[in-house]
C-alpha cells in the first residue's frame, strides 16, 4: 500500500483535510497502474508529504527517493490553488518516477555506493522514460536537445563523486538538467535496441544500459 504521512514543516503551513484528501486520492489511483508495470516495489510505501520551497520551478513540488520504502514529497503551498491543486496536476506523475526509483535502487539512502556517475544519469533518465511512456507527462528534463551526443561525452567523463546539482539540476553555464536530459536520450537509445520498456529495464545495470545504447567513453 501506498500510504502518505503528513509532515510538519518549516514555513508553518499544514495540509488542509481537503488537501489530504486530493493527496490520498492520487495515491489510489497511481499505485495500481505503478505496480502493474513494478511488481518488484515493497508491499509498504510512505509518501512523506511536507510544504517547502526546495521545488521544481515549473511544477512547483518534487519528488525524492529516500529509501526502498519511502518517498518524499514537497510541495509549495503558496502556489496559485495551494497544495491541492498541485498534488491534482502533479503528484500523479511524481509518483511514477520516484517509484522507479525505489524500484531500481536508486534512493538517497542506499548500501552500494556510486561508483560511475553514470549511475544517476541513466536512472533519472529510465525513470523520466517511465513517467512518460506510462504516465503520460512530457516533461522539460525529458526534452534533449541536438547535442545531445556531446553531453553524453561531457557527462562520461565526469567522477563519480561529481557536482550533481550542477550536473544534474543547474549548470552555471546556464544549461539545466543536463544529466537528465542526456539519461532520457539514452534510456530512449536502449529501449529502442532492445525492444524493452524502461520498467523491463529498471533492474539491468548501468553498465549494461549504456552498451545496449551503443554509448563508449571517448578515447580522446
Amino acid at each position: 500500500m501506498l500510504t502518505p504521512l503528513f509532515l510538519d514543516t518549516r514555513d508553518g503551513r499544514h495540509f488542509s483535510n481537503q488537501a489530504r484528501e486530493t493527496i490520498e486520492q492520487v495515491c489510489r489511483e497511481a499505485e495500481p497502474e505503478i505496480r502493474a508495470h513494478l511488481p518488484t516495489l515493497a508491499e509498504e510505501i510512505e509518501l512523506a508529504c511536507q510544504t517547502g520551497k526546495t521545488v521544481i520551478p515549473e511544477t512547483g513540488e518534487m519528488g525524492l527517493a529516500l529509501t526502498a520504502t519511502r518517498v518524499g514529497w514537497t510541495v509549495d503551498a503558496a502556489r496559485e490553488g495551494g497544495v491541492e491543486a498541485i498534488a491534482q496536476a502533479q503528484l500523479y506523475y511524481t509518483l511514477f518516477h520516484e517509484c522507479h526509483h525505489l524500484a531500481r535502487g536508486w534512493t538517497v539512502h542506499r548500501q552500494a555506493p556510486v561508483v560511475d556517475f553514470m549511475e544517476g544519469v541513466v536512472s533519472e533518465g529510465l525513470a523520466t522514460v517511465f513517467e512518460r511512456d506510462v504516465a503520460g507527462r512530457q516533461t522539460p528534463w525529458g526534452d534533449y536537445p541536438d547535442e545531445v551526443e556531446t553531453w553524453v561525452q561531457e557527462l562520461l567523463a565526469l567522477p563519480a563523486g561529481a557536482h550533481y546539482v550542477r550536473w544534474m539540476i543547474q549548470h552555471e553555464d546556464g544549461r539545466r538538467w543536463i544529466g537528465y536530459r542526456a539519461g532520457t536520450y539514452i534510456a530512449d537509445l536502449a529501449i529502442r535496441a532492445a525492444g524493452l520498456s524502461a520498467a523491463a529495464l529498471v533492474h539491468v545495470p548501468t553498465k549494461d544500459i549504456l552498451a545496449m545504447a551503443g554509448i563508449r567513453r571517448s578515447t580522446q
